[in-house]
Formats: structure tokens, sequence, C-alpha cells
């Protein structure tokens, strides 16, 4: 059994519709594929959908029969990830690895894996570029905060043209300000990854189109800060080094150090 089947049966179950059952956390056109085992859904979306229909995640998993074990494993890895669990998510890859779940499972659980513990050197040069063809086959990947949050902790793993060719997708969507705010915030993280990219590869140019990706995030207060340190690298790579240390100072001031340290 499916997560979108495990999810329309609870749905069903609790005499919803589609619209009642999602409560505006994602839209019906995506949740609906989700149903149908077209579209996944990420981690923290699941957790939310859960979490508003009072449904237990416990008794989500293991409401089901002998044959969803993969499923179960999928949802379990999902959720330790999501909770930054590093030794839950080592058992269960570990599970997983020798299950009968799907390559694309596998591969994702290997990469989580490393991910959470560090480890993402050891992964061999055949199966990262398997995960690289596999962790974009998600329709509109840059709406699926599962997959954001993979490739923005994974982008060791890909080189600069790769990492650019991705961000140029990135640029393209006119959209971005209306998805979900965990989304947006994923998003400005992994614009603020490639900008230190572009400065170790000396490719400040290509700067350019994570420059139009955080101006395209929602005026919102909380997504400011990554507007800040786009600023930062745009006078930078720009040598504008009066309005570079500025920036820096105003860190400063307000002890973020977890910035400023980190930046070059």
């Amino acid at each position: 059994m499916e997560i979108g089947t495990m999810l329309r049966n609870k749905r069903k179950m609790l005499g919803l519709t589609q619209d009642q059952f999602i409560h505006g956390i994602i839209s019906k056109s995506f949740y609906s594929k989700v149903e149908r085992g077209l579209n996944e859904i990420s981690a923290n979306d699941l957790l939310a959908l859960l979490a508003a229909n009072n449904i237990n995640l416990n008794d989500f998993v293991n409401n089901t029969d002998s044959g969803s074990k993969s499923d179960r494993l999928k949802v379990e890895i999902l959720v330790a990830f999501n909770q930054k669990n590093r030794h839950k998510v080592q058992e269960l890859n570990k599970k997983i690895q020798v299950s009968n779940c799907d390559q694309t499972i596998k591969l994702s659980s290997l990469l989580i894996n490393a991910i959470l513990n560090n480890e993402l050197d050891k992964i061999s040069l055949s199966t990262r570029n398997e995960i690289k063809r596999k962790l974009f086959n998600v329709e509109k990947w840059w709406n699926n905060v599962y997959t954001l949050q993979l490739f923005c902790n994974s982008m060791l793993i890909f080189n600069f043209d790769e990492l650019t060719f991705y961000m140029e997708q990135l640029a393209k969507q006119k959209d971005i300000s209306t998805i979900s705010f965990d989304a947006q915030r994923l998003i400005g993280s992994i614009c603020i990854n490639y900008f230190h990219n572009c400065y170790k590869n000396h490719q400040t140019d290509d700067a350019k189109c994570g420059y139009q990706i955080i101006e395209n995030l929602a005026k919102l207060p909380d997504l400011t800060i990554y507007r800040i340190i786009k600023n930062y690298y745009q006078a930078l790579f720009t040598g504008n080094l009066k309005e570079a240390n500025e920036i820096i100072e105003f860190f400063k001031d307000y002890d973020l150090k977890e910035i400023y340290k980190v930046l070059p």
C-alpha cells in the first residue's frame, strides 16, 4: 500500500473531502496526485497533514498490512530525517538497504544518512551520479520541501556546472513567492550555499541567478536575512568592499556569529 493510498484511506475514514483534509497545507492538485501515487509528499507536509487531522503518526505508520513494509520504512526515515535523529536514520538506512524497497528509496536513504552523519565523502562516484539523476525526478522539485532539503544539504556532491544548471532552473520559476514558507526558506539557504560556491570557484558572475531567486522570495521579515546576505555577496563580488564590511559590522553588532564567521 502506497503512502498516497494510506492517506486516501484515512481521509475517507474521516469522511473528509480532499479540500477539507489538506487544510491549505498543500495545493489540492498536488495532493490529488499524491493519493494517486504520482507525486511524492515531503516529510514536513506529511507531518503537517497528519497533525491537522489529528492522526497519530505511529498509528498511521503501523496501521498497514504486512505488504507495506517498504512504505513504513520510507515514512519512518523521512520523519527521523526531519527530526535530525542520526542514530534512528542509521538504523533505518541499514534496514532499507537490505529490504525490497525500490532503488529510489534506497538512494534517498543513503543520502539522508550521509547528510546527517557527515559522510557525503564516503558516497561512491557512481552512487553520487545516480542520486543526482533521481533527486530531481520529482514534479516541481522547487516546491518540494523534501527535495529542497536534500539538495541544500548535499550540494557538495555536485560540481559547479551542475549547481548552476539547477540554480538557473530555480531562477525561471516566477511563483516562488507563493509556495510554502519552509520551501522559500530552503531556497534562500540554497542560494547562500551557491554564492559560497561561486566565491570558491571564482565564478562570481554566475551569482546573478541567485540574486534573482532571492529577490523573487516573498517580502516577509523572516526571509529578510537572505536578502542581507545576498547584498553582502553582491557587494563583495562587485568590489564594493565598503558596503560588504558594513554588512559584516551589522552582523557583529547583533552578535550573529553563526553568520559573519562563515562569510568569506
